[in-house]
């Protein structure tokens, strides 16, 4: 015979299997993208990096206004980095 509690206890346990199912996909989905956006943050910093290298070069062709602005934004980089 058709047994009605077990057969809405199992169709329960479908529905809190799918909702499970779908929290760890967001879950991962999250991790991933946290981890591509890791890896771009790194090729922007590197990237910076070699513009300061270049600019360096000129740098004693600023003004001192400019210079000493300059001075604090990398001291903020470095500490950020």
């Amino acid at each position: 015979m058709f047994d009605i509690p077990k057969a809405i206890e199992a169709i329960s346990n479908v529905f809190k299997s799918a909702l499970d199912f779908a929290e760890t996909a967001k879950e991962r989905q999250s991790e991933t993208e946290i981890i591509k956006e890791k890896k771009r943050l790194k090729k922007a910093v590197n990237i910076a990096e070699k513009i300061f290298r270049i600019f360096f070069k000129y740098f004693d062709k600023l003004t001192k206004k400019d210079r000493e602005k300059v001075e604090e934004l990398i001291d903020e980089f470095e500490e950020n980095d």
